[in-house]
């Protein structure tokens, strides 16, 4: 799978940094983005969507980012994921777990910052669904 084909979902309760970062993506290139604004909508979405990398913000609205993470990863899922939150105190607690992120971003951050932790991540093959 090239970069370019990445399967992208976005989880973050804020719908303009959401649409803001699809659209970042769309110009770099990336088409199939997903946007959902909370763990629950995204997992009512599992069955129909394989992504194949997950921009996760760890502060949501009911079931928090890691709890969202810790599923995926308990149903042996390996998405690779990028960790968001706008409180280190988060970020730090999450490079203590065993679900295996591969980058962690605080918000605000840069464009390209985010665009080179995706340029540098290994193509994954998205099966079985979320």
């Amino acid at each position: 799978m090239r970069k370019k084909e990445l399967a992208i979902d976005i989880v973050d309760d804020d719908v303009s940094l959401c649409r803001a970062l699809a659209r970042l993506l769309k110009v770099a290139g990336f088409r199939d983005i997903g946007q959902f604004h909370s763990a629950e909508d995204f997992l009512s979405m599992s069955g129909r969507r394989r992504p194949s990398l997950l921009i996760l913000d760890l502060r949501l609205p009911g079931m928090s980012g890691m709890d969202l993470l810790g599923y995926i990863r308990s149903q042996g899922n390996r998405v690779p994921v990028i960790l968001i939150s706008s409180h280190d105190e988060e970020l730090i607690h999450a490079q203590d777990t065993n679900y295996h992120p591969v980058s962690f971003l605080l918000k605000p951050f840069e464009e390209e910052d985010l665009l080179s932790i995706i340029r540098g991540i290994e193509p994954f093959d998205p099966s079985p669904p979320v």
